[in-house]
């Protein structure tokens, strides 16, 4: 393949019951054929027979931080444009020649998407709808990630500029990632409608498993960074809501006895 303007890192851990369907996502991609590499954190189960199916690179980094093994797997890419994908999450099959024809048209240093949640086995539950790139930034003030990792893309020049992914987060390094791409001004750019990616939601996910760790982290980036809620940052979160009142409304509707 010549000039490959995508890569993509998929981090694993005993990842068999979902690697199938997140590679069977990526290397069917309509226009683009990306690279994918997977970053194993020593799998003891049929993760690396998936992968050597599925003809993927994979390479070797100690367990204990999914993001250590992004980073070492986005510092090999050398392509434009690079991101990561959960080993439990799939993307649509024209999501990237979309996102990748919409960044370059725009100049953005960032593209994102609509992300559909779908249940363990794959059935839609719901789509969330992202908020424009003006309120993404009085989102991440008040706590509130405006898209999901599965559903961006970002240029290889913003990763190294902004350090990659930091460390010392285990659960939010995500978050703090993409809130020093937005804060720091680089461009961001919003893709219409259909959903680019889908989330997969199931209890054993580390979010679900570790919800307590998660807000503390939160916490203590905040605290790092200084956060500070601007005037109308809670207007750019009120605004999204409403964008979502179905999901929100359904999501009550669960918790009511």
């Amino acid at each position: 393949m010549e000039n490959p303007k995508l890569g993509i890192v998929v981090p694993t851990l005993n990842s068999s019951a979902t690697l199938d369907w997140t590679l069977c996502a990526l290397q069917g991609q309509r226009d683009i054929t990306p690279v994918i590499v997977v970053a194993d954190s020593g799998s003891q189960d049929g993760t690396l027979d998936i992968c050597k199916k599925w003809g993927v690179q994979t390479f070797y980094v100690p367990p204990g931080n999914m993001y250590r093994a992004i980073n070492v797997g986005l510092r090999q890419m050398g392509m434009e444009w690079i991101s990561y994908m959960n080993s439990d999450d799939l993307v649509y099959p024209q999501s990237y020649a979309r996102m990748l024809a919409l960044g370059e048209q725009e100049g953005a240093d960032a593209v994102y998407g609509d992300v559909d949640f779908v249940d363990c086995e794959g059935r839609f539950r719901f789509v969330v709808k992202v908020p424009s790139p003006e309120r993404l930034g009085g989102m991440f003030r008040c706590g509130r990630m405006g898209f999901q990792p599965a559903s961006a893309i970002f240029r290889r020049r913003v990763f190294q500029e902004l350090g990659g992914f930091d460390e010392q987060y285990r659960l939010i390094a995500g978050y703090d990632f993409f809130y020093r791409l937005i804060i720091s001004g680089y461009k961001a750019a919003r893709i219409e409608p259909p959903s680019v990616a889908a989330f997969r939601t199931h209890s054993a996910q580390l979010s679900n498993r570790e919800s307590g760790k998660m807000k503390a982290e939160l916490e203590a980036f905040r605290k790092n960074m200084k956060v500070k809620t601007l005037r109308g940052d809670l207007i750019d979160v009120l605004c999204w809501r409403l964008q979502n009142s179905p999901i929100h409304l359904w999501r009550l509707m669960k918790q009511r006895p």
